[in-house]
C-alpha cells in the first residue's frame, strides 16, 4: 500500500513538473489588458472597452469558474458599442490575476474586486456569469451606494469556507489542482466536449471555438493550487438583502444548462429586487452569452439602460 501511494506521489509530482512550451503573454495579454495592484498579494486583470459616443453608464462583468475576461468579449463590445464604458475583470487565481498560495495574506475576492472598482470611481452596473454572478449580488450588498443595476447570467452563490473546503485545500488537494491543470492543458479536446454538454449545446460553435481563451490561462504555474486555496475562504451570499436592493436587475437562464444548480438559480430569482427580469434562452446552455452576445446584449440592455 504504501508503495502505491509513493508511485501515485511521484507521478503527480512528475506531472506538475512538466514543462509546457507555450506562449502566452502574461504582461500583457490583450491589447486593452490593464493591471491594478491592490496590495503585495493581490493584482487585479482587468480589461476596458471604452464607449462609443457619449458614455452613458459603467458595467463591470465578472467571469465564472475557471474562465477569464474572455467570456465576456461579444458583449462587451455590443455594451460599448451602445455608450457603455465596459469593464471585464479576472477573478484571483484565473485568468492573468495573481494566484493564491500558502504565503498569501487571503482577502475575500469581493474585497479584491471592490479595491479596483473605488480606483476607477464612480458607481456601476455589475454583472456576473455563474460564480461571477454570485460576486456581483456580495458586491451589489455589500456596496449598495456603488452598485446601481445588476446583469446576471446563470448565478452561482457559493459555499462558505468550511471544513472540507479547509481540508481542500491542504498541500495535498493543491497538487492534485495542479494535476488537473496539467490535464487540461494535455488534453483541450475534453474541454470541448464538456462545452458541447454544458456550455453551448452546440457542436458547430464548439468545433470552431478557440480553446486557448481557456487553456492560456491554465499554463500559469499555481493555478489550481490557488483555486484550492481560494475553496477555503469563499463568502456565501445573501439574499434576504438581495431582495431587499431597490435596483434594477436582469437573471439570464438557459434550458439546456447543465452546469448551474436549478435549485440555487430558482432561491436567487425569488429573491431578486423587486421587478427583476428574468429571461430565458432555449440554446446556449451555460455559456448562453458567449454563444449568443448579440441576444444577450438585446435582453439585457434595457434593463440596463434604466440603470442610473
Amino acid at each position: 500500500m504504501k508503495k502505491t501511494l509513493a508511485l501515485v506521489l511521484a507521478v503527480v509530482m512528475m506531472l506538475t513538473a512538466i514543462p509546457f512550451a507555450f506562449a502566452v503573454n502574461t504582461e500583457k495579454p490583450f491589447d486593452n489588458s490593464l493591471f491594478y495592484k491592490v496590495n503585495d498579494d493581490y493584482t487585479l486583470h482587468y480589461r476596458v472597452y471604452e464607449a462609443k459616443g457619449e458614455e452613458k453608464n459603467q458595467i463591470l462583468l465578472i467571469h465564472g469558474f475557471c474562465l477569464s475576461t474572455a467570456t465576456f468579449e461579444g458583449l462587451a463590445e455590443i455594451y460599448a458599442e451602445n455608450g457603455y464604458r465596459t469593464i471585464l475583470v479576472d477573478v484571483p487565481n484565473f485568468g492573468y490575476s495573481s494566484r493564491e498560495t500558502d504565503d498569501t495574506e487571503l482577502m475575500d475576492r469581493e474585497d479584491v474586486i471592490y479595491a479596483l472598482m473605488e480606483n476607477l470611481g464612480g458607481t456601476f452596473i455589475v454583472g456576473g456569469h455563474s460564480m461571477g454572478g454570485g460576486l456581483a449580488i456580495n458586491l451589489a450588498t455589500d456596496h449598495p451606494e456603488a452598485v446601481t443595476g445588476l446583469v446576471l447570467f446563470a448565478p452561482q452563490t457559493s459555499f462558505e469556507g468550511s471544513a472540507p473546503s479547509t481540508l481542500f485545500g491542504s498541500k495535498p488537494q493543491q497538487i492534485m489542482m495542479e494535476v488537473v491543470r496539467t490535464v487540461i492543458l494535455w488534453f483541450p479536446t475534453l474541454i470541448r466536449y464538456a462545452l458541447v454538454a454544458g456550455s453551448f449545446s452546440s457542436m458547430e460553435f464548439a468545433k470552431d471555438y478557440d480553446i486557448t481563451k481557456i487553456t492560456d490561462p491554465f499554463t500559469i504555474k499555481g493555478t489550481g493550487a490557488g483555486i484550492a486555496i481560494m475553496s477555503t475562504h469563499t463568502r456565501g451570499s445573501d439574499l434576504e438583502k438581495l431582495k431587499a436592493l431597490s435596483i434594477p436587475c436582469v437573471v439570464v437562464t438557459a434550458d439546456k444548462d447543465m452546469v448551474a444548480s436549478a435549485e440555487n438559480l430558482k432561491e436567487i430569482i425569488d429573491n431578486s429586487p423587486e421587478g427583476t427580469k428574468v429571461v430565458n434562452f432555449t440554446e446556449g446552455g451555460h455559456m448562453m452569452m458567449e454563444y449568443n452576445p448579440t441576444k444577450a446584449a438585446e435582453e439585457t440592455l434595457p434593463v440596463i439602460e434604466m440603470c442610473k
